[in-house]
């Protein structure tokens, strides 16, 4: 009997130690991070042609087509400034131990859209994981805390990749549309 305790032991410690990660071993994800603010930051000025409306009207209805409920995502629509403000969610999940995925929580973001002649500017920011307090996800960053685990890395990893694909998706929305002429 014991000599089963100690090799289940034995093996309890190899199978710990095999699956142990040490956040040196992981690479950390690649998340934009504003030196100002130390906050998760995308935001960059895109060169389009066009006035400040033409763009903020391109952008407003990219918003409209990308988010199901507007009513609940548009902070502030100014036409007169070309500002767009909102607030939106991705959702993060979790690997089990049967390889499925199931969803972790939701992070909320704000997202600003502003419009110039021939150029606009997205910042999209204060990243906050839905919880009984917010929790800015820059804290998954601290692999000191005592609350850090690796799938934390992995959650920066899903957000970092859904944020991309709305921007591809904005800088597309932004491009002016395609004129079909009917040459027959």
């Amino acid at each position: 009997m014991m000599k089963k305790i100690a090799m289940f032991a034995t093996l309890l410690v190899i199978v710990a130690v095999a699956y142990a990660q040490k956040p040196s071993q992981l690479p950390v994800p690649d998340l934009p991070i504003d030196e100002r603010t130390n906050l998760v930051t995308y935001q960059d000025v895109v060169k389009q042609e066009g006035t400040p409306q033409v763009l903020y009207d391109r952008a407003l209805t990219w918003v409209k087509k990308y988010y199901k409920n507007t009513a609940e995502v548009i902070k502030v629509s100014d036409a007169d400034k070309c500002v767009i403000e909102m607030r939106s969610s991705v959702r993060i999940f979790s690997k089990q131990k049967d390889g499925t995925m199931m969803q972790k929580n939701i992070v909320y973001y704000t997202f600003k859209l502003e419009c110039r002649e021939g150029r606009y500017r997205y910042t999209i920011t204060n990243f906050n994981e839905k919880a009984a307090a917010a929790a800015p996800i820059e804290n998954w960053f601290k692999t000191d805390s005592p609350y850090w685990s690796p799938s934390q890395y992995e959650w920066l990893n899903q957000i970092d990749e859904q944020i991309k694909k709305l921007i591809n998706s904005l800088e597309e929305g932004m491009l002016p549309p395609e004129v079909f002429e009917d040459e027959w």
